[in-house]
């Protein structure tokens, strides 16, 4: 469905995309950011130590940074929508490795965030790139704004949401609700 790459042409873009393309992008800017405000609860009941905690927090960003560019390419070539869902894949899979972290040691966390800065590189500029070949006019103003509220303003929430997750049902829920975000926006899309 892919315009750009000679598929269904005639795909008139709506709110179901939309609302996929949030939820896509919240999977990074909320989910997987809320990790900067509960890594030492996280710490604490892992039993791991400071300076796997300070990784795993970091590695995210790293290889999001490290495959953005290369990700979104092969979204030119490949498809922006099939690179967005490949992205919704690997959050499923990175949220579900930091989900099921065992205690005592930093592996699943570790590389659960790997994984989901993978995913952002995958999700982040073809689900942009989807908005620009998708919307026009007054459409596409709308939903950048919509990318913009998940990535920024995911971010910005992403403190607040965590706590609260993390203070009530725990820290591991956080990732749960990745888990379901991703599902339903894989399907949305």
């Amino acid at each position: 469905m892919d315009k750009n790459n000679g598929s269904d042409q005639d795909y008139q873009a709506g709110d179901k995309l939309l609302i996929g393309l949030l939820l896509a992008v919240l999977t990074f800017g909320m989910f997987a950011q809320t990790i900067l405000n509960i890594a030492t609860t996280i710490r604490t009941d892992l039993g791991i130590s400071v300076d796997a905690s300070n990784t795993a927090v970091s590695l995210a960003a790293l290889f999001s940074g490290l495959f953005i560019v290369v990700l979104g390419s092969f979204g030119d070539r490949f498809g922006r929508l099939k690179m967005t869902k490949i992205g919704l894949i690997l959050s499923i899979i990175g949220s579900l490795l930091i989900a099921i972290s065992p205690k005592g040691t930093p592996i699943f966390l570790l590389i659960g965030r790997i994984i989901q800065g993978i995913s952002s590189a995958c999700i982040l500029p073809n689900a942009l790139a989807v908005i620009k070949a998708y919307y026009e006019g007054a459409a596409r103003q709308r939903a950048v704004s919509v990318y913009s509220v998940g990535s920024w303003g995911g971010s910005a929430i992403s403190s607040i949401f965590g706590g609260v997750v993390a203070s009530t049902l725990g820290w591991r829920w956080i990732f749960w609700i990745s888990i379901v975000a991703a599902i339903v926006s894989f399907f949305l899309i």
